[in-house]
């Protein structure tokens, strides 16, 4: 049995909240469904079995899917599609300065999901809900970014105002090893921002 895995680079580009446990996900799929609190399924695509609270919107599913279903298929041009654009900007300058650039940085933190003895993983399960708004954070989240070097208070600033939306989504995330019989959780209870511009929908980080 292996360990639960949390990728460092993932929480420490993602998670940097802090953290809550939730329930495991009901019996894994392969006809990749996602499925609310009140029972209706659909076809999500990837091969990701969701399951959402009943009040998730459907913009923040579709687009934490498309997320992880870009870091399974080890897809750079999906994944950057989901991150607010200004952000990758500050994070790609962050990454350049340290001699390193965001698509290297996505495959490492790919790879920090691979095991020793195992030829290969793939995501099986994602479950989804909001963080309750009074207990978000929003300015211990971006001073955490702040005080690791991403960016300044000038950018911080610009993102609050650009944003209509801002959500805390709380998640766990399933994979199922090469070999092995059931999924495992790789990332427990973590949290994820996600925030709404006139441009679109996008992931934090």
């Amino acid at each position: 049995m292996k360990r639960n895995r949390i990728p460092l680079m993932l929480l420490a580009a993602l998670c940097l909240c802090g953290c809550a446990q939730q329930n495991p996900p009901a019996d894994s799929t392969s006809s990749a469904e996602t499925e609310s609190s009140s029972g209706e399924t659909a076809k999500s695509e990837g091969g990701i079995a969701v399951t959402a609270s009943e009040d998730m919107d459907a913009d923040y599913q579709d687009l934490i899917t498309r997320y992880f279903t870009a870091l399974d298929q080890d897809d750079y041009a999906a994944y950057a599609e989901t991150v607010y654009p200004p952000y990758l900007e500050q994070y790609t300058a962050f990454l350049e300065k340290n001699g390193s650039d965001p698509e290297t940085a996505f495959h490492e933190m790919r790879a920090q999901f691979d095991e020793d003895g195992y030829e290969g993983w793939h995501f099986t399960d994602l479950q989804l809900s909001y963080y309750p708004e009074e207990k978000l954070d929003l300015d211990g989240f971006f001073q955490a970014y702040a005080r690791a070097g991403f960016y300044g208070d000038e950018f911080i600033e610009q993102t609050k105002a650009a944003a209509s939306e801002i959500r805390d989504v709380q998640f766990t995330l399933y994979a199922l090893y090469t070999g092995d019989d059931e999924p495992i959780p790789v990332v427990s209870g973590r949290e994820i921002l996600v925030l709404k511009t006139e441009d679109g929908c996008y992931m934090f980080g």
